[in-house]
């Protein structure tokens, strides 16, 4: 009978051990704290490059300039292992990225060819962060990652503004612009032969100019300014 009851109880034993570790599986799935493993779609020839998500489930692909980033592979390795990626939009610490051009400290960091980032935001890239320290070209550069992932220019304001005189050129002034923020524009409507328009961002607002003399309440110029993020 006692040899009965222990082998009922080592059973039981078991039985719970096992409802423990179901449970703690459960609760950690699908869950990652700031990294994960992620098969390499390519070889990975260089650590601290930025890379996007791979063509197949769970892997990534070093990143270019217009990809969106994923995260940053801190290994190296061939094709198909198995390689750490930090992900930045859920870390608690910096990271480190490779340069492409001079980097200094305080600079905007984005998306650039080969996984790499540059101070320069091209067509269509992302921002990765800000860099905390200077680097050359090809260094490593530490990197606080504000703003990773988000597009590097974004739209700041519009309007349609009416021209105000009778010459080729005329100044809008809008509040918060910067000599660095880009400009898009076209003629909404045409008062006169006027074709086309340029427009430059300055610290007092937007200055037009056309092709042909403007006229006064007729001529209206449809307008986006687009900030560097």
């Amino acid at each position: 009978m006692t040899k009965k009851i222990i082998n009922a109880l080592g059973a039981l034993a078991k039985l719970a051990l096992r409802g423990k570790g179901a449970a703690f599986c459960n609760i950690a799935e699908g869950t990652h704290a700031g990294s994960l493993t992620m098969v390499a779609g390519e070889n990975i020839e260089s650590q601290n490059l930025v890379v996007c998500a791979g063509s197949n489930e769970g892997e990534f692909a070093i990143a270019k300039a217009t990809d969106k980033p994923l995260g940053i592979c801190v290994d190296q390795g061939a094709k198909g292992e198995r390689l750490a990626v930090l992900l930045p939009g859920s870390a608690g610490s910096t990271f480190m990225c490779r340069a492409t051009g001079d980097v200094s400290a305080g600079d905007s960091v984005y998306t650039a060819a080969n996984g790499k980032v540059s101070a320069t935001a091209a067509n269509g890239a992302y921002k990765v962060g800000i860099a905390l320290c200077s680097a050359a070209s090809g260094g490593v550069v530490e990197i606080d990652p504000q703003g990773f992932g988000e597009s590097a220019w974004q739209f700041f304001a519009a309007g349609l503004f009416t021209w105000t005189g009778s010459s080729t050129s005329a100044t809008l002034s809008c509040t918060g612009l910067t000599a660095n923020d880009a400009i898009v524009a076209a003629i909404h409507t045409a008062g006169g032969s006027e074709k086309c328009v340029a427009a430059k961002a300055g610290s007092s607002g937007i200055t037009f100019t056309l092709d042909a003399s403007g006229t006064a309440d007729t001529t209206k110029i449809s307008w986006i300014a687009i900030r560097k993020n």
